[in-house]
């Protein structure tokens, strides 16, 4: 077996043992013998997880306002832009995003990405390109848009034809992207929102994703908009839509829904989360900086619905940095330890576990000496060695195609 063993303080035990091959830990042990490769740090901690994030976006950060509400910064970023975006600014925005969560300690991302462009898988996999290239665990969700908003600005409704598939398009892209999946690469379908999918696209994005056992990410109640448009169309909240459906039979179950934002939901809709097992995402930074408001963070917690912590995108935050976002949760909603620790759970998708230092969970750790973060692995591999990661001149290599396409853009 081909193993490295990882030597320091975490829990009650010495070492970690990581069998490269299949990424995974083998062995957790009290008492250091004869190993393979043997590195020694103070402290041992599981790789964070970033549970959502729009890499691409991170192309953006150069142009976008902190200042700026939601709805102005979708139309001076993403909808201005999409339509230019091909599969090279989409790889590099990915690469200068992973870099960046790579060097805060993040081993994990859970993606949402709609920017297809109307070219089938050909910027999904550029996506995947830049996560192996630099060397962070990947989980994919090939978002379905199949709505263009009537009445629209102009910008708007081309980059929405941009995103658009129908629910048969983006089945048919997602079972062909499966080919890409690897140890660190593990691919599900998604659904945007309420208002950027049909009820049907909704329908089939939920059972295809129970059919293949992965996860579903959903933007859901990210702003009070998103409200009123169900209650509107269908004079229900967003969450009760979707516990009808199922009570209706057009969906088989709801718990492998991750719901992301989550800002805007009542006490009722809280309840009927908790009872159909699905979980949130806190992305508290962006969501208090673009004014969509602030999530009752406490409630959940209190009711014991699952909670995980991501950044969305870098243009709409300070930073990709999970670290800094679970200590804004903190103080901004003045949480606990005990509560703390609940937003650090382990995320399992596809047979894959990260987020924890145990037997046969993914093999992706933070190696600290003298309080600092020294290397990094993920799946056993190292990707960070002495502060450095090992990707570094792609990283700047990202940085210099970034900085001379809005230097041509300020020149124009």
């Amino acid at each position: 077996m081909n193993c490295i063993t990882i030597k320091g303080r975490f829990a009650n035990a010495e070492a970690i043992r990581a069998d490269k091959e299949s990424g995974l830990i083998t062995d957790i042990i009290k008492n250091q013998h004869s190993m393979d490769v043997t590195i020694d740090g103070d402290v041992i901690l599981p790789g964070d997880f970033n549970a959502h994030s729009h890499p691409e976006q991170s192309i953006y950060v150069e142009i976008a306002d902190p200042a700026w509400e939601l709805a102005k910064w979708c139309r001076e970023t993403i909808y201005k832009y999409s339509v230019e975006m091909d599969a090279e600014r989409v790889y590099y925005g990915c690469v200068r995003a992973f870099s960046r969560m790579l060097s805060y300690g993040e081993t994990s991302v859970m993606v949402s990405f709609y920017c297809h462009n109307r070219r089938g898988n050909e910027l999904d996999r550029a996506v995947i390109k830049a996560a192996k290239d630099v060397g962070i665990r990947l989980f994919f969700g090939r978002m379905n848009y199949d709505i263009i908003t009537e009445g629209a600005y102009k910008e708007k409704q081309d980059s929405q034809r941009s995103y658009f598939e129908s629910p048969e398009e983006a089945e048919k892209n997602f079972l062909e992207l499966l080919s890409e999946e690897c140890a660190t690469v593990k691919i599900a379908p998604a659904l945007h929102s309420f208002h950027a999918n049909t009820i049907e696209a909704i329908v089939k994005g939920i059972n295809l994703g129970a059919e293949h056992h992965r996860k579903i990410q959903f933007h859901l109640s990210e702003d009070e908009g998103d409200v009123k448009l169900c209650l509107a169309q269908f004079g229900k909240r967003p969450v009760e839509v979707l516990a009808d459906l199922m009570a209706q039979g057009k969906i088989s179950r709801l718990d492998h829904m991750v719901l992301s934002d989550c800002v805007w939901t009542s006490d009722h809709e809280k309840e009927l989360i908790k009872e159909h097992g699905m979980a949130v995402v806190m992305d508290g930074r962006m969501n208090d900086r673009v004014k969509a408001g602030r999530a009752d963070v406490k409630k959940y917690l209190s009711m014991g619905i699952p909670l995980y912590v991501g950044t969305d995108g870098e243009a709409s935050n300070d930073d990709l940095s999970i670290k800094n976002e679970r200590e804004w949760l903190m103080r901004t909603h003045a949480l606990a330890k005990e509560d703390m620790e609940k937003l650090s759970d382990p995320f399992e998708m596809a047979g894959v576990k990260v987020g924890t230092l145990t037997k046969g969970a993914a093999a992706d750790f933070q190696v600290y000496k003298d309080g600092r973060l020294n290397e990094l692995y993920v799946g056993g591999v190292k990707v960070m060695q002495n502060g450095r990661l090992t990707a570094e001149p792609l990283a700047q290599k990202a940085e210099a195609f970034i900085n001379g396409l809005f230097a041509e853009k300020t020149n124009a």
